[in-house]
């Protein structure tokens, strides 16, 4: 009976929370959060929902609450792993500074120049030509944090070389 008269309530907390990372066409996703939910309150005899004091806030807020956190944990472990440039440099191919082709970001660009991130972000862009959305679901960002760092790392890389801010790239 609980679940039955809580369900909107959590699934409409599950679905602000996740946005448009759970997209709705994906509605097993949202299914398994809203479950987690249940199951973590339910976890160790229910120790969650007995801790539920009604003095400290109304049950709709307490679940609204407790649905938030789950989604934010599911949709963590959702994100792919980061891997360090260092270590990586596409699939299945070992980084190798000293036998990459010249033209590439390596040999045009001044090491110290760029952060990591930057570097990483060109690399997926120029180097291995992947979209901006690859690129945002590969580092685990969103679109817009790599358009971002692409136009900081591109004027960094402007501002060292001497070219004005007039100019831009191919």
């Amino acid at each position: 009976m609980f679940v039955v008269e809580t369900a909107g309530l959590v699934l409409a907390a599950v679905r602000r929370t996740a946005g448009k990372q759970l997209d709705h066409a994906q509605m097993p996703d949202i299914d398994d959060v809203v479950q987690s939910v249940y199951v973590r309150l339910l976890a160790n005899d229910g120790r969650l929902m007995l801790n539920y004091d009604p003095e400290r806030a109304s049950i709709s807020t307490w679940l609204t609450l407790i649905a938030r956190s789950v989604t934010i944990d599911v949709l963590r472990k959702k994100r792919l792993p980061q891997v360090p440039l260092a270590d990586h440099d596409g699939p299945g191919r070992e980084v190798d500074l000293h036998t990459r082709e010249s033209g590439s970001i390596d040999s045009a660009a001044p090491m110290h120049v760029l952060t990591g991130r930057q570097h990483l972000v060109l690399t997926l862009l120029f180097e291995d030509g992947r979209s901006v959305a690859e690129t945002a679901r590969i580092l685990g960002v969103g679109e817009q944090t790599v358009r971002s760092t692409k136009h900081k790392a591109l004027e960094r890389l402007r501002k060292h070389m001497g070219a004005g801010p007039g100019q831009q790239e191919e």
